[in-house]
């Protein structure tokens, strides 16, 4: 089940040739305080599934003097209207469609002498935060659970649950800290186990930067509903209704 969904990645993969197709656009509304474009978020990370978003890409500003990250965030989102890509917001970035694909923009700013290499807006907060994409990537494609990781986005999408992805991926590496590795039908079910029992009562924050805590971005109502979810699947593990 994994395989069937999992993104294809690198040059030549059609989520990077879509990508590559939006980058002109994107070149012309960052201008002269465009730094970097490059793959980040799950797609770097191994965890993207075709359910979601195809590739994400982190769009690196130089700092804007007198601008606040709230006024960049809606100007790439101003532009991408006015250009009919007709995007939608969530969290800390934007999805829009190119070549029938689902890409996130993360427009960010590089934060020069700071602890936080980056600064995003988030929307639920209405606030810009600083914090590290870069470390974000290195600590899911390094941790050895993306599969697990993955199994769980397709649940989540199946499912039609409201579980940020960054979130989710941080629930699953918690929840499989003393796991063995490999076991990977095992160890999706102690991560639903540990939703269940822990996830609406669990204190969750950004690696890189403690004063972002992730678990805000749900409110109590919509935690139970994720935990009692996972604990509806434990009821028979039957693998047949948790993913197909």
């Amino acid at each position: 089940m994994v395989e069937k969904y999992r993104v294809a990645t690198g040059p030549g993969s059609t989520a990077h040739e879509a990508a590559r197709q939006i980058m002109p656009a994107l070149r012309e509304w960052g201008n002269r305080y465009l730094q970097n474009m490059t793959p980040t978020g799950a797609y770097s990370k191994g965890t993207a599934i075709t359910l979601a978003s195809h590739i994400d890409i982190l769009v690196l500003l130089r700092p804007a003097p007198e601008t606040e990250m709230r006024e960049i965030f809606w100007s790439l989102f101003k532009y991408l209207t006015d250009h009919g890509y007709r995007p939608h917001t969530h969290g800390i970035a934007m999805r829009i469609q190119s070549n029938g694909l689902d890409i996130d923009l993360l427009p960010a700013c590089q934060m020069d002498g700071s602890s936080h290499d980056h600064m995003v807006f988030d929307k639920n907060a209405k606030a810009g935060i600083g914090t590290n994409v870069s470390q974000h990537v290195h600590l899911v494609a390094n941790s050895r659970r993306t599969q697990e990781i993955c199994a769980l986005k397709i649940w989540r999408a199946q499912s039609s649950l409201d579980f940020p992805s960054f979130y989710l991926e941080l629930t699953a590496l918690a929840a499989l800290e003393k796991q063995r590795f490999g076991q990977l039908a095992d160890n999706v079910m102690a991560v639903l186990r540990y939703i269940s029992a822990r996830l609406p009562s669990t204190v969750v924050k950004d690696p890189a930067n403690s004063e972002n805590v992730i678990s805000d971005s749900l409110s109590p109502s919509e935690k139970q509903i994720i935990a009692k979810a996972a604990a509806k699947e434990l009821s028979d593990e039957n693998w047949k209704r948790i993913l197909w």
